[in-house]
């Protein structure tokens, strides 16, 4: 959960995966839909997949028991040499390293590398480097220890070197390079995109439909159907095209209920919220794996993006307003 995830956010997640899943077996006896449920709203759900997949491998090769062998971890989906070294380093004290965005910032710096840390070559010296300065015992304590230098104390920017105690041996603070070592990577460039996302009606209850497996964003996940807005429409139009395309059904807008703004990768999304009124046609299995009518506050049971927990939350909010006045 911690990849590219702060800590902050994790906690609350964690304790609740942990409550529902206090083992390996439990874990490997869940479904895919239990687990991605619980990670909802952490991001980056392949890596739940690939902890859900490692549970079942381990219980079905290992009975369930967690090896300090490399070649056993190395063979489970989702593990690459970041976790490898994490889990043997912290959990069997072998000596691993560990290379991540605060490790690599202390280990450029403090050894004076000005090549990019991130290239082929860098990642090469960063490895060896990281496996080189390893002690013999309470490797996992040190990559622990680094780690967390390199986020209270070597940060990115205005690092902290007065209370640093590798200050003494640092090359870039003898050489006044702090800011330039490691070299800032260029943000990619951001395209704005402006969707619309339509909740249909019919008969009190709203439609959420399943993305398939295969999807290159959020796989398996359910959602209100949503699509890319064409820039000659105007929203209620296409609201009513994005629904009959994706499911089959066709509607009559009613109002416009959000818009939304969250980032996917190098996108810029607006999304626009709209509620409609079911009126024909019968669901088209395509785009989406399957589709079901649900009550409004039962889409809580249902695995959902960050982006469809704040619509559908938006949703009921506005149905008790309704309802209240």
């Amino acid at each position: 959960m911690l990849q590219q995830t702060t800590v902050a956010a994790v906690v609350p997640y964690f304790e609740r995966f942990i409550a529902a899943f206090p083992d390996v077996h439990a874990l490997a006896g869940a479904t895919e839909q239990d687990v991605l449920k619980l990670w909802a709203g952490l991001g980056y759900y392949r890596r739940a997949r690939h902890l859900y997949a490692a549970a079942q491998q381990l219980v079905r090769h290992h009975q369930g028991q967690l090896p300090d062998d490399p070649a056993v971890w190395q063979a489970l989906p989702g593990v690459g040499r970041y976790i490898l070294g994490a889990v043997l380093s912290q959990a069997f004290d072998q000596r691993q390293p560990i290379v991540e965005a605060n490790s690599l910032r202390v280990l450029t710096r403090v050894f004076g590398y000005r090549g990019d840390p991130r290239s082929g070559p860098g990642q090469k010296w960063l490895w060896a480097t990281a496996e080189a300065i390893l002690p013999h015992q309470r490797c996992g304590d040190f990559n622990q220890a680094l780690m967390e230098l390199g986020s209270l104390v070597c940060t990115p920017t205005t690092p902290h070197c007065g209370r640093c105690p590798l200050a003494g041996i640092c090359q870039a603070r003898q050489l006044g390079l702090q800011d330039q070592i490691p070299p800032k990577k260029n943000p990619p460039p951001i395209t704005a995109v402006t969707e619309v996302g339509v909740i249909i009606w019919k008969k009190g209850r709203l439609l959420l439909c399943q993305r398939p497996s295969t999807a290159p964003r959020w796989p398996n996940l359910w959602e209100v159907p949503h699509a890319e807005k064409r820039p000659e429409e105007d929203a209620p139009t296409a609201a009513v095209r994005i629904a009959q395309q994706l499911t089959g059904y066709r509607i009559e807008p009613l109002t416009e209920l959000i818009t939304l703004k969250h980032g996917v990768t190098r996108f810029a999304i607006t999304l626009v919220g709209f509620e409609a009124q079911y009126t024909s046609g019968r669901f088209r299995r395509g785009p989406y794996a399957q589709a079901q009518w649900v009550q409004p506050h039962a889409w809580t049971d249902y695995p959902v993006s960050s982006p469809q927990r704040k619509l559908l939350t938006a949703l009921v909010n506005s149905c008790r307003q309704r309802r209240l006045f």
